[in-house]
């Protein structure tokens, strides 16, 4: 490393989430290379976290476009802080923080986006994605090639930066130690899907899947790990399935590798992501998985190699998939083997950790240097 820099995240999330992973993930790789890192965040589930992953923080009520004591406060953090890069993690943070940064004299701006979005063609998107940033960071080659399309967007300031994960061996034991504190019996075959509880995640299809692979197993469970707005319509849905008392909805939990290790099958149902974390993750810890054809799936397995893929919002053909993993206990091994083994190659967090710090680098040097 040529270079220390100091460097401010932005994670004004709600609730915990693959975004804010990867931020977390991010700060903390950054500061064990030298860097002065620090995390502002606005809500207490986000603090919580990073108290818990000794990530150093600043609160800052930042939320929406009209909130003049919020935007003040992240002024003076930044004016205190003095960083060289400001990194926002989310929408809602693009406007305020780029103005914020700009009057604070911050050098370099920039923004992260991790879901295939067009860009809407209007004053305040172009100022964002113009002026007020100076990198675009997505995590899938799938959503740079959408952002593409945007005619007035500079393509060449965006960056693909793949999502890194741990590859650090956990204790399936635990996990299974935790699944059945859940209310999982022992015996039972586990199926799991993990992430925010919103519409772009597909759980709803998960749990339509799981209806049908539930007629003819009477030992089978769903367990879903994450928090969100969309809880108790799940939940509706779980009971009105008719197997509600094997659905777990069981909220945010700090042990996603452990109980991902000790399930039978993963299964990521979104109908949007960019690069999923908990896809990732899955991948591991060797865990058979089923995965929607959704922007960096392709990036990350391929069908009938590391996964089976299936299209997104298709029950039908989400739930023989499961049923076809569960039933071929040799198959669903061979592709968690391969999955781990494409993970520890292509998605380990020092791979992520040092493609972060040379973006950030070299743009601050062109920022230095005119460039």
């Amino acid at each position: 490393m040529s270079e220390s820099l100091t460097v401010v995240v932005g994670i004004t999330s709600t609730s915990w989430g693959g975004n804010e992973k990867w931020a977390s993930r991010a700060a903390s790789g950054l500061a064990r290379r030298g860097h002065d890192v620090s995390v502002f965040y606005t809500h207490e589930p986000v603090r919580r976290e990073l108290e818990r992953l000794g990530v150093r923080h600043d609160h800052v009520r930042l939320w929406g476009d009209l909130n003049p004591f919020g935007f003040a406060s992240l002024i003076r953090l930044l004016r205190t802080r003095r960083p060289d890069t400001l990194i926002l993690t989310k929408q809602r943070e693009y406007w305020m923080g780029g103005i914020a940064a700009r009057r604070a004299g911050c050098p370099l701006v920039v923004l992260r986006l991790g879901l295939k979005r067009r860009l809407r063609d209007d004053n305040k998107r172009r100022r964002v994605f113009g002026p007020l940033s100076d990198i675009v960071i997505v995590n899938s080659s799938a959503i740079r090639d959408e952002l593409a399309q945007t005619s007035w967007l500079d393509v060449s300031k965006v960056h693909v930066l793949h999502n890194g994960v741990s590859t650090e061996p956990v204790d399936a034991g635990r996990g299974t130690e935790a699944l059945r504190a859940l209310g999982v019996p022992d015996g039972g075959r586990v199926i799991c899907g993990a992430g925010r509880l919103t519409n772009q995640k597909g759980f709803d299809h998960l749990i339509d899947a799981f209806a049908r692979v539930a007629m003819d197993r009477n030992d089978t469970h769903l367990v879903i790990l994450g928090e969100g707005g969309k809880r108790e319509e799940l939940e509706a849905g779980a009971e009105a399935s008719g197997f509600g008392e094997r659905i777990h909805l069981v909220g945010h939990r700090s042990d996603v590798r452990e109980i991902l290790a000790a399930v039978d099958v993963f299964a990521l149902s979104s109908v949007n992501e960019g690069m999923a974390n908990a896809l990732l993750e899955a991948m591991s810890v060797g865990a058979a998985i089923v995965a929607t054809d959704v922007s960096g799936t392709a990036e990350a397995v391929r069908d009938g190699a590391e996964a089976l893929v299936v299209p997104p919002a298709d029950v039908p053909a989400l739930a023989a998939a499961l049923s076809h993993l569960l039933d071929d206990e040799s198959l669903a091994r061979r592709l968690g083997d391969r999955a781990k083994a494409r993970v520890e190659e292509a998605f380990g967090m020092d791979r992520m950790v040092e493609e972060l710090e040379t973006i950030l680098l070299d743009g601050v040097a062109a920022k230095r240097t005119g460039g």
